[in-house]
């Protein structure tokens, strides 16, 4: 039975890894689940069999960016708590290493998420989750409660506005035209 899981977890893994590739390059609306199967050389119906539909598939893609947010996260968190500016603490959150497709995952999740609310909801709880580590580490560094949140809100904002950023060098560098 365990050989199984594995098996069944090893294939998941696959299909949300080519789901990643295939999403940071189209979006979520232009990734083909065809397409998906066929870059993880699996057929259609394993697909099926993981994910009841494409937008199951699309919530296991953007809980796996979140879970990569999270730990880019710590270590802006450990930047903000060893007292970094907020400019400085932010520029920890991207690395170059996997920062395009990282962003490209992202921002089409914040654009998806405006059309559906399970989209939403994952990151609506993130961006909560964020606030709180940020603020946490505001105050580690000496802030009151009051400046610690105002901190975290703007580092959260930078954390964004380097995302975007580094989705549009992507998609210049990669020669995107939409």
């Amino acid at each position: 039975m365990v050989r199984q899981e594995e098996r069944r977890a090893k294939t998941r893994r696959q299909l949300v890894l080519a789901a990643r590739r295939a999403i940071a390059a189209r979006g979520y609306e232009g990734a083909a689940l065809d397409a998906i199967a066929s870059a993880a050389e699996l057929s259609k119906g394993a697909v099926y069999a993981h994910f009841a539909t494409k937008l199951d598939l699309y919530l296991a893609v953007v809980e796996d960016v979140l879970e990569e947010a999270r730990w880019r996260l710590e270590r802006v968190a450990l930047a903000l708590g060893s007292g970094a500016a907020p400019p400085a603490a932010s520029d920890a959150y991207l690395s170059d290493t996997g920062d395009a497709e990282h962003a490209a995952l992202l921002l089409d999740a914040w654009t998806t998420a405006g059309r559906e609310a399970r989209v939403r909801e994952l990151l609506d709880a993130f961006l909560a989750e964020r606030t709180t580590v940020l603020a946490d580490a505001a105050i580690r560094a000496g802030q009151g409660p009051k400046q610690a949140l105002a901190t975290a809100e703007m580092v959260g904002r930078l954390i964004d506005a380097a995302v975007l950023h580094a989705r549009y060098r992507g998609a210049a560098a990669a020669g995107e035209t939409t």
